[in-house]
């Protein structure tokens, strides 16, 4: 006992523990989202996104955004993949990305062949004019991407 209050004060102790606890929420937010990201960007992309094949065109999720959202912080989006939901083949999750945002990920919805089909609507936060990607993972043949513009004229973040 005698060893440990001769060689650490408690002031010492104090800035010790403030400055590991600093580091500590500093960097998961600094790895977190290159690691999502990295994961996310194995997405097959269209290669003409007017003209889809027959199995892009079945893959490829589609994003309804609004052209302009004048306040970024209640943004309507509906991704939606024409995919039949069989049971040994189907949609199994939906990613939904901004990839300028401070927290870029905003949302992972999972889906069994019970759900009917591979269809999302709800509200996401945009802090800026962006490109709002969509990435779906088949069971059988992996992920795809699909992707959607918009301005946003009043930051929501």
């Amino acid at each position: 006992m005698n060893i440990i209050k001769d060689s650490l004060s408690r002031r010492a102790f104090l800035k010790t523990a403030a400055l590991i606890g600093l580091i500590s929420s500093i960097i998961p937010d600094m790895l977190i989202p290159k690691r999502v990201l990295a994961d996310a960007e194995s997405g097959k992309k269209a290669a003409d996104p007017k003209k889809l094949t027959p199995e892009e065109a079945m893959h490829i999720p589609k994003v309804d955004l609004p052209i302009i959202a004048e306040d970024g912080s209640l943004v309507p989006i509906i991704v939606s993949v024409n995919h039949p939901m069989e049971p040994d083949h189907y949609i199994k999750s939906i990613y939904i990305l901004d990839d300028l945002s401070a927290i870029p990920s905003k949302g992972l919805y999972r889906f069994t062949p019970a759900n009917g089909e591979a269809y999302i609507s709800t509200r996401i936060k945009l802090a800026e004019t962006t490109t709002v990607r969509a990435i779906a993972e088949c069971n059988k043949h992996g992920k795809c991407e699909g992707s959607s513009d918009i301005k946003v004229t009043v930051g929501g973040c």
